[in-house]
């Protein structure tokens, strides 16, 4: 009896050890590649009922929204073991690049354009499930809420100079609005030197923004460094 509760407390010890091994804090920092699909419609929209609202004879015509961004990241978590973690992070999606062609009804031509830039920063909070495949290796999936901002900043120009211009001011503008949305995301990691791990992960929100700043969805392939604590 004394030899079987010896053997069930040293399996449960090394059963703790190893769960102790596999869990802790960690933080770290990423850089990715993103992709942000924005509903320039939408922003078009916005400018159209501001040259309404100013009686001007003005309307966006053509627009683009030039999709490619860089994100980086800030990652602080905690694995409670091999299996389970949670993560807060700083994320900054980059900008979307908006252009506008702006079309003089009463003299029937293009006059000049609006530029602006489309941003969102924010708090993601998610639930990471882990799968081990072995000591380095080991995939997970991510589920969570971005908390942030998401901004538009504009103003109007001509090819060669200021649209609407007086002496002293430029027509200028930026919208901002408070977004809640899901994130999601797949990725691996791989570690490596006992303390520091690498990550490759994809990350998405399917949803971002709203009808006053323009709205659209974001993917992003992202590359991270893990320190473990």
């Amino acid at each position: 009896m004394k030899t079987k509760i010896a053997l069930i407390a040293a399996m449960a010890l090394v059963a703790t050890s190893a769960v102790a091994a596999d869990s802790g804090f960690y933080a770290g920092a990423g850089i990715g590649y993103g992709k942000i699909n924005v509903d320039n419609d939408k922003i078009d929209n916005q400018f159209n009922n501001f040259f309404d609202l100013e009686g001007a004879p003005f309307e966006i015509a053509k627009s683009d929204v030039a999709q490619g961004a860089t994100p980086y990241s800030l990652t602080v978590g905690y694995k409670w073991m091999p299996y389970f973690a949670t993560e807060l992070s700083y994320i900054d999606i980059g900008n979307a690049d908006y252009t506008g062609k702006v079309y003089d009804n009463e003299f029937d031509e293009y006059v000049g354009k609006v530029k602006g830039q489309w941003n969102a920063k924010g708090w993601p909070v998610s639930v990471l499930g882990i799968w081990p495949i072995d000591d380095s290796w080991s995939v997970f999936g991510r589920l969570g809420v971005f908390i942030g901002d998401v901004k538009l900043n504009a103003k109007a120009v001509y090819d060669g100079g200021e649209l609407i211009c007086g002496e002293d001011a430029c027509a200028k503008g930026h919208e901002s609005q408070s977004s809640t949305e899901f994130i999601g995301g797949v990725g691996t990691d791989f570690n490596f030197m006992d303390t520091w791990t690498a990550r490759l992960e994809w990350q998405a929100m399917p949803s971002l923004g709203n009808d006053d700043v323009g709205d659209g969805n974001w993917n992003n392939f992202q590359f991270s460094i893990l320190y473990n604590f």
